[in-house]
């Protein structure tokens, strides 16, 4: 984002320590997470949010794999989920 001009942030969504708010007149994406910001553009953050989605869901096969079992052998087997 451009310092020299009064940008006009848009909540987007908040929930605690984490927000994101976009700009409409630069198109700029602002992720706040405790205190640590980062901004991206729209694409970037479509790519951002496939990521986490395929890491919650092999993280959520490799919990249910080794429920009860804390076996490495187990979570080899998870492979990659795309």
């Amino acid at each position: 984002m451009n310092s020299n001009k009064q940008h006009k942030k848009v909540s987007l969504s908040n929930s605690g320590e984490c927000r994101v708010v976009f700009c409409p007149d630069c198109g700029t994406l602002e992720i706040n997470f405790g205190t640590s910001t980062i901004r991206t553009n729209y694409e970037s953050l479509q790519v951002l949010s496939s990521v986490l989605n395929h890491a919650k869901v092999r993280l959520a096969k490799i919990h249910d794999a080794t429920a009860g079992n804390d076996t490495t052998q187990q979570v080899r087997r998870i492979g990659r989920v795309h």
